[in-house]
């Protein structure tokens, strides 16, 4: 297979947070319009505390049309690293740093119309500072163990993709596999 050729690109739309393009790609003999959603990228982190259990953020998910259980999360800065997105968001949605971060996964989210590429790390050895949220923010913190989030996982109460990525790989890293 050889790779498409790149005939043509225009914004069409440009956010707070991404940008839609529309892009005439030629493969082979055809000739389409592909729409592109362009995001900067973004970091989840696992929080681990020492008594085994996580913290998950509870908020309204305008798309989803519902309340979702989610890792804590945010778009990366630009110029921003993914380790140090990931740490800012630690603070500013939980109000805790990390002595250590380990990156568990990177992945595109949905590399069929969408650029953003994730990094999702485990912070582990937490201390506590200052939650910050940003100003549109809104949501709750629940400390839950390890083993009941990963059976939220299973009962559908978590259904967001890279809460279950970090959760599974967190226990898989833990040595939990019967859950």
């Amino acid at each position: 297979m050889r790779e498409p050729e790149m005939l043509s690109s225009e914004e069409i739309y440009k956010g707070r947070i991404f940008a839609v393009r529309v892009d005439m790609v030629r493969e082979g003999d055809r000739t389409h319009a592909r729409e592109v959603v362009h995001h900067p990228g973004s970091a989840a982190i696992v929080a681990l505390f020492d008594d085994d259990t996580v913290a998950l953020v509870r908020q309204y998910r305008h798309p989803a049309v519902k309340f979702m259980l989610e890792i804590p999360a945010g778009s990366r800065d630009e110029g921003e690293t993914p380790e140090a997105c990931a740490a800012r968001e630690l603070e500013e949605e939980l109000g805790y740093v990390a002595t250590q971060m380990e990156k568990l996964a990177e992945f595109f989210v949905s590399p069929g119309f969408c650029t953003e590429k994730m990094w999702v790390y485990l912070a582990t050895s937490l201390r506590e500072t200052k939650q910050n949220p940003e100003e549109d923010e809104e949501f709750e913190i629940a400390r839950v163990p390890l083993r009941r989030a990963l059976q939220m996982i299973s009962t559908g109460e978590i259904e967001d993709a890279k809460t279950i990525i970090g959760l599974l790989l967190t226990a898989a890293r833990r040595g939990l596999s019967n859950f």
